[in-house]
């Protein structure tokens, strides 16, 4: 199956899903072992699959846990630059469950990806309340993170 990216004339389109995975006022994030900078969890949709669908799959992939859909909470549109292309993202968020959460907390408070290809990826559980002292992608998340009840969202973010 392809994923949603495409790469044409030094622009790039992608369509994604990530996950919000919150347990013990503790939320997942992720970056690149040389990255600064995090995100939520989560990858290209491929072809025929929800956008649910490919949340469960990648943290099954990245991670090796089960994880369930909650609910969806936002859409976000993103033009953005990367390196020396312009780049426009289209990603969904869902609030994820876990039937047994020991399944990741027993990896600890910060572990790489399972994944051979995607060992660049290093997971960390940050408390809630000291988000703010990371600089985390999308940008409405420090924000929206406390105010998940008010129902679906949708954001547009320019660089």
């Amino acid at each position: 199956m392809n994923d949603f990216m495409f790469k044409a004339d030094n622009k790039i389109y992608n369509l994604r899903s990530s996950g919000v995975l919150i347990l013990n006022d503790k939320i997942l994030i992720q970056r690149g072992v040389e990255d600064t900078e995090y995100a939520l969890p989560g990858g290209q949709l491929k072809f025929g699959e929800t956008g649910a669908e490919t949340v469960i799959r990648e943290f099954k992939e990245e991670m090796g846990v089960n994880v369930f859909v909650d609910k969806f909470l936002w859409i976000e549109e993103a033009f953005w630059k990367w390196n020396n292309s312009d780049c426009h993202t289209i990603c969904f968020y869902y609030l994820l469950k876990m039937e047994n959460p020991d399944e990741i907390l027993s990896k600890g408070s910060i572990f790489k990806s399972e994944e051979t290809d995607e060992s660049r990826l290093i997971f960390k559980w940050i408390d809630l309340e000291k988000i703010d002292n990371y600089k985390i992608y999308p940008i409405f998340l420090k924000d929206e993170i406390y105010n998940i009840k008010d129902g679906i969202k949708h954001f547009i973010y320019k660089e």
